[in-house]
């Protein structure tokens, strides 16, 4: 996956907390998008079981593996009403 790129003011505004410090560590080793809430549920199934939001970029650069491949995640069509 390619890596996001970031400017300068959203990198420090991103790293002002714990699990943005995480996700840019996971965008720079592995690249990708940040995990995100999904309406109506919550986050991903499988971010709670592993740990919440930064054990799973940890995992996730442990592996070599975006979220979504770790997690076995689909996105939903572009076109899916929500």
């Amino acid at each position: 996956m390619a890596k996001r790129i970031i400017d300068k003011d959203n990198r420090e505004l991103i790293a002002r907390t714990e699990e943005g410090r995480a996700y840019i560590e996971y965008n720079n080793k592995v690249g990708g998008e940040p995990i995100g809430l999904c309406v109506p549920y919550g986050y991903p199934k499988g971010v709670e079981k592993l740990g919440g939001v930064i054990a799973v970029y940890e995992e996730c650069i442990r592996q070599g593996k975006t979220w979504e491949e770790l997690l076995d995640f689909k996105h939903a069509p572009k076109d899916a009403i929500i």
